[in-house]
Formats: C-alpha cells, sequence, structure tokens
C-alpha cells in the first residue's frame, strides 16, 4: 500500500468513526488545543453523545465534546476540566448539555495517520526505534530505546546529522539517556542507528523518516508554560496526565519557526513531541495507574509515530481491562483502532474481525451513523 493511499484512507476513518474535525493553525502561533475530560466523580456519571441512542455509563477521564449530553447520578458530584481549563461542576441528578457547562470550545485536530517512512515496528528480530521516532523534543538529554531481541547481548547506538557521525556508544540494554554532549543544536535533524551484535540493524525496518529534532528555547519555552497551567490545576491524575499527553501529541511548531527546523510547509505538522506523550502515559503505567482510557491513548499516540506492533499491544491490554460498563466506548475505539492497523498494513482478515466487533459496539450504542460507515469498510475489505 503507498504512503498516500495510507494516508487517506486512515484520515477518512479518523474523521468518520472518531467525528473529529480538523483546525487550522494561525500564522505565527502553535497549536494548543484543549479537549474537555470529566476531572472526578463521587459516583455514576452518564453520557449521551449525539449519535448514541441513550445515556450510557462513562469513567473518570472520559473525553468530552461539546454536542454531548451529561447527566450524574442522584447525588453525585461531578466535574469536568473545560478547553479554556476552566473547573465547573455539573449540576447534580439532571442532563446538562456540555455546552452550557463549557461556553468556550476549539476545534479538535484529528488523529493524524502514520508519516510516510515511518510504518513498521512489527518484526521482532529487528532492534527497531521506539523512542525519539519522527518526532520534536522538548529534552536535550532524551532516552534512546529501541526493541531488545533475541540472543543480542550488546548494541551499538549510532547519533548522526547531516554532517555525520555526532555520539556513538555500546550498552547491553536496550535503552540509554544520552549524556548531553555533545550537546544537540535545537532545530538540527538527527537521526539514530542501532546495530546488534548479531549483525541485525534498526536500518533492516527499511523505514527512512525517523529523525527527531530539540525544541528551541522560545518553543520549549511556550510549551512548558502550557504544562504548567495543566498541573497547576490539580486534577485528577490520570487525567492531568492525559491532558499532558494530549498537549505534546497534538503540538505542531509555529508556522514562522518552521524554516528554523529545516521542516516545510507539506511535512511540520507530522511532528510533534510524539515521544514525550508516551512518556508521559508510560510513566503512570509503571506507577500502576492501569486504565482503559490509558492505553488506547497510548496505542494512538504508537501509530501515529508508525509503530505497528506497539500499537496493537496497547489496544489489546485497553480491550483486556475494558471489563466494565464505563469502559464500552474505549474498548469500543481500541477495537476500531485495531481495524485501522490491520487494515493499513494488508492484514485484511484481521481488519474484518476488529471493524466487525467495533460495528457491534457502535450498534449496541444505538450509534447507527459509525455501524453503517464500518460495515461499508467490512464489505470493501472483504472484495479485495
Amino acid at each position: 500500500m503507498s504512503s498516500l493511499n495510507l494516508t487517506c484512507k486512515i484520515l477518512v476513518l479518523s474523521a468518520v468513526v472518531l467525528g473529529m474535525t480538523k483546525t487550522a493553525i494561525a500564522q505565527g502561533q502553535a497549536a494548543t488545543v484543549y479537549s474537555a475530560r470529566i476531572d472526578s466523580s463521587t459516583g455514576k456519571v452518564f453520557l449521551k453523545r449525539p449519535d448514541w441512542s441513550n445515556f450510557r455509563l462513562v469513567s473518570v477521564g472520559t473525553e468530552l465534546n461539546q454536542g454531548d449530553q451529561i447527566k450524574p447520578d442522584k447525588g453525585v458530584r461531578v466535574r469536568v476540566v473545560c478547553p479554556n481549563l476552566s473547573k465547573p461542576f455539573v449540576p447534580v441528578g439532571v442532563q446538562s448539555g456540555l455546552k452550557t457547562i463549557c461556553p468556550v470550545w476549539q476545534a479538535i485536530i484529528s488523529k493524524a495517520p502514520a508519516p510516510a517512512g515511518t510504518l513498521g515496528g512489527n518484526n521482532p528480530l529487528i532492534p527497531y526505534l521506539i523512542t525519539p521516532r519522527h518526532t520534536l523534543l522538548l529534552s536535550s538529554t532524551p532516552t534512546f530505546r529501541w526493541n531488545a531481541i533475541p540472543k543480542a547481548t550488546q548494541y551499538t547506538v549510532t547519533l548522526q546529522s547531516s554532517t555525520g557521525v555526532v555520539w556513538q556508544k555500546q550498552v547491553k540494554n536496550n535503552s540509554l539517556v544520552y549524556p548531553g554532549l555533545p550537546r544537540l543544536q535545537p532545530g538540527t535533524n538527527y537521526s539514530l542507528v542501532i546495530k546488534a551484535n548479531n549483525g541485525k540493524t534498526s536500518q533492516d525496518e527499511g523505514t527512512s523518516n525517523l529523525d527527531f529534532r530539540v525544541l528551541r528555547k522560545s518553543e520549549a519555552a511556550a510549551i512548558q508554560s502550557e504544562v504548567t497551567k495543566i498541573t497547576k490545576l490539580g486534577l485528577n491524575e490520570q487525567v492531568t496526565a492525559l491532558m499532558l499527553a494530549n498537549l505534546y501529541s497534538r503540538y505542531t511548531l509555529p508556522q514562522d519557526a518552521i524554516q528554523a527546523y529545516g521542516l516545510t510547509t507539506d511535512t511540520f505538522k507530522s511532528y510533534n513531541l510524539s515521544a514525550d506523550a508516551i512518556t508521559t502515559l508510560e510513566t503512570l503505567v509503571k506507577k500502576g495507574k492501569r486504565s482503559t482510557i490509558i492505553y488506547r491513548s497510548l496505542g494512538d499516540i504508537y501509530w501515529q509515530t508508525g509503530l505497528a506492533q506497539k500499537a496493537v499491544d496497547n489496544y489489546l491490554a485497553a480491550i483486556k481491562l475494558a471489563k466494565n460498563d464505563e469502559d464500552l466506548e474505549e474498548k469500543i475505539l481500541a477495537q476500531f483502532a485495531l481495524g485501522e492497523v490491520y487494515a493499513a498494513t494488508d492484514d485484511n482478515k484481521q481488519a474484518i474481525s476488529w471493524y466487525s466487533q467495533a460495528k457491534n459496539g457502535y450498534t449496541l450504542l444505538g450509534d447507527s451513523r459509525r455501524a453503517n460507515f464500518l460495515k461499508q469498510q467490512i464489505e470493501s475489505l472483504r472484495q479485495q
């Protein structure tokens, strides 16, 4: 499948099934777009999306849209965080429109497909790069991480720029923290090559677009300012992590900074802070804070960087944890996303299976629009 066809296919599916809209980025400004979420609840809270037939039980952390209706159970106090970072409580025991609770809304950028030249991570015998992978970075001392392969006892890590080899080190593990010297120059295009002592190399993956760039002080300061705003809100720990991960994964450079990073108007939007988003969510998982929404979000970000198997692993983890009614929508989103990954990697049998499960889920929600769309996708795959 060509990169162009892959991009078009995923954009169409994401737009229809997830119902998100893209937003233009103003000249000279970076995109800082927040979603609304349920931050806390003392009991059961129910939600009705515009396409759902009935109210459904949802959990803390659920992303909210301006067309939604929310209804706390009798006597239950629910607080949401709005796109303008206000934290209103929802009226108790009655249904309320999110547009009245959060009067200010912004268009959300749709989930991006894997950029051309990044799709990989399927061969367990290759030390393919995990992070940083086609990304911008906040830190000049990032953690380099790659796939550990069987029988390899040592890896040679080579950092390169357009002028040649910048730094090299041999390690026994499959990760290391860059020591900071030579100093990574902000805006410069860097890439990593990982070679195992069994002869396998990350270049065997055949991907050509895994470079990364460290942010300049001006862009980094702007992001850190937004991070501070979120962390000072005093939100639920999971919600804070989700808000930060969304901030990082949806970030794009200001248009007046594109040239300084050696990017073009056609390529700059595919570079965000995905490595920082992954670190944020995986740090939460390491603390034992595992949930369907965290794993599903991790799957989305890994897929955004082109790592098919890492995306699949996280989507499956999300589905495994989805045992309660409040996890139904997240489970369906993970099932749909698995269909996306397998369709993009030409495994039509698996794609049909996961799309079918997602279709059944949307039927259960009473969302006939998305169920019918997935039915069409399934029929199309069966004819291939």
